[in-house]
């Protein structure tokens, strides 16, 4: 029998989402948590991509404001192992563009994409990560938004993101986007989520 997958997880919190780290931690298990020390969005992405485990296949790095769905480390599992090769985010917005391909998406067990839509829950394959980081630096004109800067780089790379349908996490949409600065809306969820 062969070596079996490892997965790492980080959480990257903002220090007024600090309510939220008891249910990740009970959700994640005993998982670095990278706080925001207020040198913006990509410092935190960054130190979040970068405390990977060494010895990992694969690490996540899961958002503040993320909900946990059921079996969530045996479901990435199951999609890690079905689609070798690609990145992964394991949420997929509520966008009216997405609904109308949304009953497809779902009977063929998710979508792959040329970019990452959210960062809320990002995986990628650690053998790339340090040099995603690398090539995200030199792009400062994206600096608040680390989830383009990874699809940049995995663009650069042709390496397709795998969106599993229904999503692993969904997102709390009752917090104010730290990013954005948006009121809460209703509309900030996941287009199906696998549930809690």
């Amino acid at each position: 029998m062969g070596r079996k997958m490892k997965l790492s997880i980080s959480i990257m919190m903002h220090p007024s989402r600090l309510k939220y780290k008891d249910y990740l931690i009970s959700k994640l298990g005993n998982v670095p948590v990278i706080l925001d020390r207020g040198l913006g969005i990509w410092d935190t992405s960054k130190r979040s991509w970068l405390s990977f485990d060494k010895t990992a296949d694969y690490h996540c790095v899961i958002q503040d404001d993320a909900i946990i769905g059921k079996d969530f480390y045996k479901n990435v599992e199951r999609e890690i192992l079905a689609h070798p090769n690609k990145a992964f985010s394991f949420y997929l917005g509520n966008r009216e563009a997405f609904r109308k391909d949304s009953d497809k998406w779902i009977a063929d067990g998710g979508v792959e994409r040329d970019i990452v839509n959210w960062g809320v829950a990002v995986c990628l394959p650690t053998a790339i990560i340090e040099d995603c980081m690398r090539y995200g630096d030199r792009l400062t004109e994206y600096d608040k938004h680390d989830d383009t800067k990874i699809s940049k780089y995995l663009q650069k790379l042709r390496m397709k993101v795998w969106h599993p349908m229904p999503s692993l996490v969904d997102h709390r949409w009752d917090e104010r986007s730290l990013m954005e600065r948006t009121l809460a809306n209703k509309m900030r969820k996941a287009l199906y989520f696998i549930g809690e």
